[in-house]
């Protein structure tokens, strides 16, 4: 079956999102920029991979990221403070709007993809060796320093 995501799509979100310039979202997109670069680059085992794929949005009770997005939506449209100026209409659609988000986001439905490919790696093949690349200490810095200066050069990121 040929993919129809392909690692740009992960990496012009990432982009996109670098730009709004947020400290906490910054922190988020650097996560995910990792999870993907270590994927690339066969530091992940098929145990691990299992693990990043539960904890993204495959957790039947919704504690994974999908799901914590949903929450922190709901937070940010009813325990926000910064809303206070709303009117009251549009204050309640704010709190129904990220209640809804919540809701939809922890449904049990959006992660049976990511279930399923979870499923699929506990029918490896033994025969096969999964391969992991481990870096040293060397060379994790000059990985690092190269992901820096290129962060610093970059113009999308805020100076």
């Amino acid at each position: 079956m040929a993919s129809h995501v392909h690692s740009s799509d992960l990496d012009d979100v990432c982009d996109t999102l670098a730009e709004i310039g947020d400290e906490d979202l910054d922190l988020i997109v650097t996560g995910f920029r990792n999870i993907a670069r270590r994927a690339r680059t066969r530091q992940l085992d098929p145990n691990h991979t299992q693990v990043l794929l539960a904890s993204i949005c495959a957790s039947p009770d919704a504690t994974d990221v999908v799901g914590l997005a949903g929450y922190a939506i709901a937070e940010l449209t009813d325990h926000n403070p910064a809303l206070e100026a709303l009117t009251n209409d549009a204050r309640k659609n704010a709190v129904q709007a990220g209640q809804e988000a919540a809701f939809r986001l922890t449904d049990d439905y959006l992660r049976r993809p990511a279930s399923d490919a979870n499923e699929a790696l506990d029918h490896l093949d033994p025969e096969r060796r999964c391969h992991v690349d481990r870096l040293t200490d060397e060379q994790r810095k000059e990985l690092s320093d190269k992901v820096k200066k290129a962060n610093d050069q970059s113009r999308n990121r805020p100076k």
